[in-house]
């Protein structure tokens, strides 16, 4: 079964790891889940998953490994260096999938399944939750935003599954937050936060954005 996992306003941080600590000593109380964004990790690799995990020790810290293959293994590495959750790729191999929510459960942690690019994204969604996946995640990528926004796909899979837990990401900032709220469970924001020349004030215009305490 899905464990209940945190929920709430997510911030992704994809830049040095210089950076990312520049950016959470402004907005850290405002946040409730770090994303260690997959360029930080090709960049840091797990030394930024043990570093932000020993300064910040009470937020919901996500390992964005998008994971593929070798599931297990790649999981328990980021398990091991003190992530609370991993991301799995929804297209990759069920027996991946298999793998690594079997990874989480032996430590006690949780598994996000990113949908990017899923071809039938409702009917994985479906099968990934009978799985045992804790969160979904609809995603549209870095190179793709300025096409396509996540509103609708997100829309459609919140009202195919009422009772998932529920992530939304890609291009999301303080101006259109609002579309996401009472419906989202966790919203994930990268650049509309740390790439804000004010990311406190961006952080707490999405807060408010979304009704969060």
């Amino acid at each position: 079964m899905p464990r209940v996992v945190p929920t709430g306003l997510q911030l992704a941080l994809d830049g040095t790891l210089e950076g990312a600590f520049g950016v959470l000593a402004s907005v850290h109380d405002l946040i409730d889940r770090i994303e260690i964004g997959t360029p930080l990790i090709y960049r840091e690799g797990m030394r930024a998953v043990r570093a932000v995990r020993e300064r910040y020790p009470g937020h919901q810290l996500v390992a964005d490994l998008k994971i593929m293959d070798a599931g297990a293994e790649e999981a328990s590495i980021a398990f091991e260096a003190g992530a609370d959750e991993v991301s799995v790729l929804a297209v990759a191999a069920d027996a991946t999938i298999r793998q690594v929510i079997a990874a989480a459960r032996v430590a006690g942690r949780a598994v996000l399944a990113d949908l990017i690019e899923a071809p039938l994204p409702l009917g994985r969604a479906r099968r990934l939750q009978e799985a045992g996946i804790d969160v979904l995640a609809v995603h549209v990528g870095v190179d793709e935003q300025a096409g396509r926004a996540p509103f609708e796909a997100f829309a459609a899979l919140r009202e195919a599954l009422p009772g998932a837990t529920l992530a939304v990401a890609g291009g999301i900032g303080p101006n259109d937050a609002a579309r996401l709220a009472g419906s989202a469970d966790i919203v994930i924001v990268g650049a509309g936060i740390a790439g804000a020349s004010d990311p406190r004030a961006a952080a707490s215009a999405v807060r408010k954005a979304l009704g969060l305490p």
